[in-house]
């Protein structure tokens, strides 16, 4: 793991149910949960309110 923080979030697939975290900065999937449940100290992405 990088030393250096990264703009991270998780979001849940429907399809799937599991928890997947996103890397917002470079718009690509660090990695998904096999394991239920969310990913502990990664904040969930909430929807945008236009």
């Amino acid at each position: 793991m990088a030393s250096k923080k990264r703009n991270v979030v998780q979001v849940k697939n429907p399809k799937t149910g599991r928890y997947v975290k996103i890397d917002r900065g470079a718009g690509k999937i660090v990695a998904h949960k096999k394991s239920s449940g969310p990913y502990k100290g990664v904040p969930v992405a909430r929807k945008r309110s236009r």
